[in-house]
């Protein structure tokens, strides 16, 4: 999964579903953020955006939102400010009824999904018709968010055979490093299902392959509480992005319920900055 600039979707000829991942950084020093994205929020949001105290949770929130409306935007044709949003199956945000574009048998031909972190936001979209059936999800953290590896956390909140393979690790550096790999990954999943930490983080085991990171490889998963839906099968990926303008790296990581049939995703990953935002759907109606 290497960047791509072209956020637009493609396509591919062997059927298999394509997921775009876009990320953005945000600059601390640049006063002109808010006041560049803001308008591509829509009321409610821009007055809940004025409520925040602090001003690095207001520009969070407004980047955030900027950057899935714009994402949409592209997909739909409809301008970021007169999107809608509803709460679908367990509460997750989905666009309106007569913006959500559908297919011929009525499901929804469009997921996404939202995270964001100190100073990053990411966005997951898919509009393939191979994902129509299914849910995506998608965390992004900071290489530092955890800070050191603790073993009492992971004992507690991940499965055995993950907190023993974490412990096995032969450098502190290495369990930091992997323990936040599992905690990205294990937050992108229960985004997917929708079910937040009332999922159990030990009903389900991510598998890494033995010459883990090594370009090209994909972690596996192995769903116990609940299994997956009869006909699906879980995909993930995960990607540490190496810091950009001075900030500090972040761990990305995405998750994909697909029909068993279809082949593996493709993800493609994207880095876009606030200046972009406006550009990427000067098409979209108003």
């Amino acid at each position: 999964m290497s960047p791509t600039d072209d956020p637009a979707p493609t396509g591919h000829p062997d059927g298999a579903p394509e997921v775009d991942l876009l990320v953005m950084t945000l600059d601390a020093a640049d006063p002109e953020i808010n006041t560049r994205l803001a308008p591509l929020l829509d009321d409610e949001e821009r007055a809940r955006a004025a409520r925040f105290h602090f001003d690095r949770d207001r520009r969070t929130y407004i980047a955030a939102h900027a950057l899935v409306r714009s994402v949409l935007a592209v997909r739909t044709g409809i301008a970021p400010a007169r999107l809608r949003f509803t709460a679908g199956a367990r509460g997750k945000p989905e666009l309106a009824a007569g913006q959500m574009p559908v297919l011929a048998d009525g499901r929804p031909a469009l997921r996404f999904n939202l995270s964001h972190t100190r100073e990053a936001v990411a966005v997951a979209v898919s509009t393939d018709p191979a994902c129509a059936a299914v849910d995506l999800g998608v965390d992004i953290e900071a290489a530092d968010r955890l800070g050191d590896y603790d073993a009492r956390i992971a004992r507690s909140f991940f499965a055995e055979d993950e907190a023993a393979a974490l412990e096995a690790l032969p450098t502190a550096a290495e369990r930091a490093r992997r323990f936040l790999t599992l905690w990205t990954l294990k937050e992108a999943v229960i985004k997917t299902t929708g079910q937040g930490l009332s999922q159990k983080l030990s009903g389900f085991s991510i598998r890494f392959p033995a010459a883990w990171p090594a370009d090209g490889l994909l972690p596996d998963i192995e769903a116990r509480d609940p299994a997956p839906p009869p006909g699906l099968a879980w995909h993930l990926t995960h990607q540490e992005l190496p810091p950009a303008d001075g900030r500090g790296g972040l761990h990305l990581a995405g998750a994909l319920l697909a029909p068993v049939r279809q082949p593996r995703p493709r993800w493609r990953l994207h880095r876009v900055t606030p200046a972009m935002l406006p550009r990427l759907h000067p098409q979209a109606a108003g």
